[in-house]
């Protein structure tokens, strides 16, 4: 009997050791294969919402995140009175058509059309703009309508609504400016004054002098068109908080992603590393629009939830030690409170010019196939970018890092002690099961640790000792010059 009990604790104390020494596998979720950045005829995009969702489904995707424009406008007004003498330019829009109630009503009859399609609503956000040039030079520019952010999951009309982006005058805010607009809206008085007084007046016929009394109808009609003019421009004389006619810097971006913190939604920057130039003449006036690439810009600003990092174009931003391995340095170091994800980005409008749904893809890690499940794993990183051919895709199957009884996947801390020993796990397969060369590209704090060549599948592990330095691992792979595959980081710190 005493035998036996000590071979039972024995027992007992064997399975503890192996529970210690053997990392217990991360849990598997579910893939969900989504296109961010969606437009349909709600706004700038081609086709009805119910066929973008049809095309969807039918090339093999889970879900679509839409951003349809939220409100395109620009206008142009001379100083002073900016209001009276304003030019408009406007198109189809959330806020400029039916409204936000109606666009998520709208969102929500597809879903029921369709409802194996997770139809994410959103919407891409212009925070400011502003003007250079003047027509008395007979040259200007706009800039920075495709400096963008997109923004989702606050499903509250009234909230969403309330973004603060040019021209949304959410808020009354008064200035200067609105003395100045007010100003010739002042000219109803005077107008209306001469309209009301009969002025006394003296003519002669032959040797008769005659009084008459006369209203002034001229100038006090062309007086109350004015101000009624201005009225009607300017009402109800509230000015934007980062108006057009000046450069506002980043501050109303910020502005907007903290605002969208607030409300729980979250915030990615659209396209950093594209270019928007063109120009046309309105009349003799040479007019210019012009978004530089902006990617150092992400460095700049805080607290968004993502960025596009990976789109149809080549990126260089996520190449190692460049801006995005910059950025996760500073969280990881204390200097930034969150990191930010890479997604995939379409920016889907259409079927013209060969355009497809799908070439780019970000794929989701969940749980479950809900809408909050989606929002939820962008907002902690649990996802990764695709680009990829039509036939054939590369498939994540495996990147984590394991230490002890502990792992952790994409966006997850792994917290060990100093001197433990992790492994980085690294899986990589094709979509069809076939076999293709690929380049996979392992990132240590911003600098490759690890570069393998091989064919799908692919696994390999690399092993290192923890010093305590707080650590990000994030996974690059590539096949030919279409393939690629982006992973987002898991960190490394101590308890």
């Amino acid at each position: 009997m005493r035998h036996d009990g000590l071979r039972a604790w024995a027992g007992v104390i064997g399975v503890a050791v192996l529970a210690l020494v053997i990392p217990t596998p991360a849990p598997a979720r579910e893939q969900v294969a989504a296109v961010l950045h969606v437009h349909s005829d709600l706004t700038t995009g081609d086709l009805p919402l119910d066929e973008v969702a049809r095309i969807a489904e039918s090339s093999g995707l889970s879900a679509i995140f839409l951003a349809e424009n939220y409100l395109l406008r620009v206008e142009y007004g001379l100083p002073p009175f900016r209001a009276l003498t304003r030019v408009t330019k406007e198109e189809t829009s959330v806020l400029g058509g039916a409204g936000t109630t109606q666009f998520l009503e709208r969102v929500a009859a597809t879903r029921r059309n369709y409802p194996r399609m997770l139809i994410v609503p959103g919407v891409e956000v212009m925070p400011h703009y502003f003007w250079t040039g003047s027509p008395a030079s007979l040259s200007m520019t706009l800039h920075n309508v495709q400096k963008n952010l997109l923004v989702f999951g606050i499903s509250d009309p009234k909230k969403l609504s309330s973004l603060a982006a040019t021209g949304n005058r959410y808020e009354s805010r008064y200035s200067w400016q609105s003395l100045a607009d007010v100003t010739p809206a002042l000219l109803v008085i005077p107008g209306l004054v001469l309209l009301r007084r009969k002025r006394r007046e003296h003519r002669r016929f032959g040797r008769t002098i005659v009084v008459v009394w006369r209203r002034r109808w001229g100038l006090g009609l062309v007086l109350l068109a004015v101000g009624l003019f201005a009225v009607v421009r300017g009402w109800p004389f509230t000015v934007d908080r980062y108006p057009p006619w000046q450069d506002a810097g980043l501050e109303p971006y910020q502005t907007l992603i903290d605002q969208v913190d607030r409300l729980g939604g979250a915030s990615m920057w659209s396209f950093p590393e594209t270019a928007d130039v063109g120009q046309r003449h309105v009349g003799p006036v040479q007019v210019s629009w012009l978004t530089e690439p902006y990617p150092d810009d992400l460095l700049r600003t805080f607290r968004y939830t993502a960025f596009g990092a990976v789109y149809e174009q080549p990126t260089r931003f996520t190449e190692p030690g460049l801006g995005w391995d910059r950025m996760l340095g500073q969280y990881v170091r204390g200097e930034r409170s969150r990191p930010a994800w890479g997604v995939a980005e379409s920016g889907f409008h259409g079927l013209a010019r060969g355009k497809r749904l799908g070439p780019v893809r970000t794929v989701f890690l969940v749980d479950e196939r809900s809408e909050a499940a989606l929002l939820d794993a962008l907002k902690r990183g649990r996802l990764y970018a695709v680009r990829r051919p039509p036939e054939v895709a590369l498939v994540l199957s495996d990147f984590s890092i394991a230490a002890a009884t502990a792992t952790a996947a994409s966006g997850e801390t792994l917290r060990v002690p100093e001197s433990t020993r992790v492994a980085v796990s690294v899986g990589v397969t094709s979509s069809n099961g076939g076999s293709h060369p690929l380049r996979v590209t392992l990132v240590r704090n911003g600098a490759a640790v690890e570069t393998w060549a091989g064919q799908t599948p692919f696994t390999a592990v690399h092993e290192e000792t923890f010093d305590g330095t707080p650590l990000f691992f994030r996974m690059e792979a590539r096949s030919g010059a279409v393939h690629q595959l982006l992973t987002n980081p898991v960190f490394v710190r101590k308890p």
